[in-house]
C-alpha cells in the first residue's frame, strides 16, 4: 500500500484504472479554454498537471504546445497515462511533496483530485514549484444531482456516505485554505456545463470507476453494479434508451502566486 497517499485512492484507482480511463468524463472545450487564456498556457511555459489520473485533462493540454509535465502517484493510472500520451514525462509524486525544482513552474492544473489532499500543504508545495505570479487551477466535474436518477446513482454507490473526501468538502475550504496561506491572490470561480453521453454499459463502468466502489468485495460490488444497470433499464427517464446524457456542472477555481517568499 501507498503510504503516501489515502488508502482509498492508492487501492481504489490503481484496481480502476483501465475502467476509469474507458468511463469517466473528459472535461468541456469551454472550461479548458478558460484554464489556457487564466494560466497562460502557450509554447514556451512549463505547466503541470497534477494528480493527473490517466491523462483525462493532460491530454487536452498539450496541444497548446506548452512544456506540459504530468505528475501521479497511483501506478496503474500511470501506465493508462503513458500508453494515451507515449512520450510525454510522467512523474510519481505527490501534491505534498511534488519531484520538481522551486520556481519551475508557470502554472499548475490540477482536475478531479484535490479533495485527496491535505490542501494547505499541497498550497505551499505549489506556490514553492511556481515562478513568480504563477498559478494554480482546481477542476471539478460535479454531477447534477437534481437529476433524480444522476441522485439515485450516487444513493446507490454509496457514494457520499463512503469512507473518502468528497468534492463538496474540498470545494468549500479550497478558496479558505488559499486565503490563509497568504501566498496567493483570492480564488476567482467559473462554472461551465457538461455532459457526458452513455450507455447502460458505459453508466455501469462509470461507477465502477469510483475508488470506493472499486475496494468493495466482490459480493458488495456485484450488488451495486448490478443495480446501476436495473436503474438504467427501468428508470423512466433511462429506460429503451440506447444513449442518454450524465449532466454535470464543472467548476474551475483559478488562483495566481502573489510572491516567491513566504
Amino acid at each position: 500500500m501507498d503510504e503516501r497517499i489515502d488508502p482509498v485512492a492508492a487501492e481504489g484507482f490503481d484496481r480502476a484504472a483501465e475502467v476509469y480511463e474507458r468511463a469517466r468524463p473528459t472535461y468541456p472545450a469551454d472550461a479548458v479554454a478558460h484554464v489556457v487564456a487564466a494560466l497562460g498556457i502557450a509554447p514556451g511555459r512549463r505547466i503541470l498537471d497534477l494528480a493527473a489520473g490517466t491523462g483525462k485533462l493532460t491530454r487536452l493540454l498539450v496541444p497548446t504546445g506548452a512544456d506540459v509535465v504530468a505528475v501521479e502517484p497511483v501506478a496503474g493510472m500511470r501506465a493508462q497515462l503513458a500508453a494515451a500520451l507515449p512520450g510525454l514525462e510522467v512523474l510519481d509524486g505527490t501534491a505534498e511533496a511534488l519531484p520538481l525544482a522551486d520556481a519551475s513552474l508557470d502554472g499548475i492544473t490540477c482536475a478531479q483530485a484535490w479533495h485527496w489532499f491535505d490542501g494547505p500543504v499541497a498550497l505551499a508545495e505549489a506556490a514553492r514549484v511556481l515562478r513568480p505570479h504563477g498559478a494554480l487551477a482546481v477542476i471539478f466535474n460535479i454531477r447534477d444531482e437534481r437529476i433524480d436518477w444522476v441522485e439515485q446513482i450516487t444513493t446507490i454507490s454509496d457514494f457520499h456516505a463512503a469512507n473518502r473526501p468528497h468534492h463538496r468538502r474540498s470545494r468549500a475550504v479550497f478558496a479558505d485554505d488559499v486565503a490563509a496561506s497568504g501566498r496567493f491572490a483570492p480564488v476567482e470561480v467559473a462554472t461551465f456545463r457538461h455532459v457526458q453521453v452513455l450507455d447502460e454499459e458505459l453508466l455501469v463502468a462509470r461507477v465502477a470507476s469510483q475508488s470506493n466502489v472499486a475496494i468493495m468485495d466482490e459480493a458488495r460490488r456485484a450488488d451495486v453494479l448490478g443495480r446501476i444497470r436495473a436503474l438504467a433499464r427501468t428508470h423512466p427517464a433511462l429506460a429503451g434508451r440506447a444513449r442518454f446524457e450524465l449532466p454535470y456542472t464543472t467548476e474551475v477555481a483559478c488562483c495566481r502566486l502573489l510572491s516567491a517568499t513566504p
